[in-house]
């Protein structure tokens, strides 16, 4: 009787906490969930979710995709996980902290997973990106404003003190470079902007079905003309030659955009940039790997984060204010996908994004109605790579 009603008063302790608490199997059954989990997660009463998978269960949602393999980090790992995710559900985009550990039986052995979910406030979200910012603006704003003023001031004396067909290349120089770090700022205005527009939930995903190898294709092809600043060979690789999935394309060519000029900057010349396409049970794969100065264990788990930038990178040919890779992380979990990351250090890295493979019925390519230029978005995403 007494562990009757120890286990009834836990339950409804547990059903009146804020967070979100579940218990799973190894093979994947759900075990236990508090009230608030199976109410805004799966959308049944408790008592329909025990003892089934979310196959079972109808939902096959894909960050329960995710969930699933992070759930195996765990086991293999046979340690605790912390991670943030950012899903987007009924409409509305909520950010999570999640937590996941082991349970293990009598003998020793892990014989399941025990999670807490908790919802991150808009207020601390902003909090954070406040800090970062304020803490890295002076630098990464000044640099490129210090290059316009030089180069204005050389302008200034050349006209002064030569006839101007003595100094049309000098002239020609310094216009490059003011050009240049005009894109740089526009570039650090634009991260910032649609991060907090992110973080605010103010930006839409507009999706439509597109052949995904012919966009990444398009995009490696059209950036060809970069790879020039240290000679990087740019290699594409797909198993598919066409395969129609829904995303939204303006965000992922973002994405794209941004792995591989990461890729270039952070490479060695003569370095290599492989960019492939692979098929993994619901999910498309978009690899972006190079052959650069990688990045050491103990940052990788950081590497997401607003305004962090790894120590070794912080080099004069690699400047960067930190939330590149932030809003490339909230980009693919808007199309309910996610980014991982592999890397040592000396022997370069590898990104792979991974979009569900699904067509959406009913939906129209909004991108074919709209001018969309990305040579100018590859100008600006580039501008920081130095010659």
């Amino acid at each position: 009787m007494r562990s009757q009603y120890t286990k009834d008063t836990l339950e409804l302790l547990l059903d009146i906490v804020p967070d979100y608490i579940f218990y799973r199997d190894l093979m994947g059954r759900n075990i236990y969930c508090n009230e608030g989990y199976a109410r805004d997660f799966i959308g049944k009463p408790k008592e329909e979710i025990y003892g089934k998978t979310y196959e079972e269960l109808g939902v096959l949602k894909s960050y329960f995709n995710v969930g699933k393999i992070k759930d195996s980090e765990v086991i293999e790992k046979k340690k605790p996980l912390q991670y943030t995710q950012t899903i987007y559900l009924d409409g509305g985009r909520y950010t999570v902290d999640i937590e996941k550990y082991q349970t293990f039986d009598k003998d020793g052995n892990v014989d399941g997973i025990l999670g807490k979910i908790r919802k991150v406030s808009h207020d601390e979200e902003l909090n954070k990106l406040k800090d970062g910012f304020f803490s890295n603006i002076k630098h990464e704003f000044r640099t490129p404003i210090n290059m316009i003023m030089l180069s204005t001031q050389l302008l200034e004396n050349r006209c002064e003190y030569c006839g101007l067909d003595n100094c049309k290349n000098c002239f020609i120089k310094d216009i490059h470079r003011i050009k240049l770090n005009t894109l740089r700022i526009l570039k650090i205005s634009n991260n910032f902007i649609d991060l907090t527009g992110l973080q605010a939930g103010d930006i839409e995903y507009s999706p439509g079905n597109y052949d995904i190898v012919e966009c990444v294709e398009s995009v490696c092809n059209d950036i060809n003309d970069y790879k020039k600043f240290k000679n990087i060979t740019i290699i594409f690789d797909t198993v598919v030659e066409e395969l129609v999935v829904s995303f939204d394309k303006v965000k992922l060519e973002r994405v794209l955009l941004n792995l591989i000029s990461n890729a270039i900057k952070f490479n060695h010349k003569d370095g290599t940039v492989i960019v492939s396409i692979s098929l993994e049970e619901d999910f498309v794969n978009i690899s972006v790997k190079d052959t650069g100065i990688g990045i050491k264990e103990e940052d990788l788990e950081n590497i997401f984060n607003e305004f962090y930038n790894v120590e070794d990178r912080l080099v004069k040919s690699c400047e960067g204010l930190g939330i590149g890779l932030k809003l490339t992380k909230h980009l693919v979990e808007m199309h309910n996908g996610f980014i991982s990351l592999k890397s040592s250090l000396g022997k370069g890295s590898e990104f792979i994004v991974r979009i569900p493979n699904i067509i959406e019925e009913c939906i129209s390519n909004v991108l074919d109605k709209v001018y969309y230029n990305r040579l100018e978005k590859i100008k600006i995403e580039f501008s920081d790579i130095y010659e």
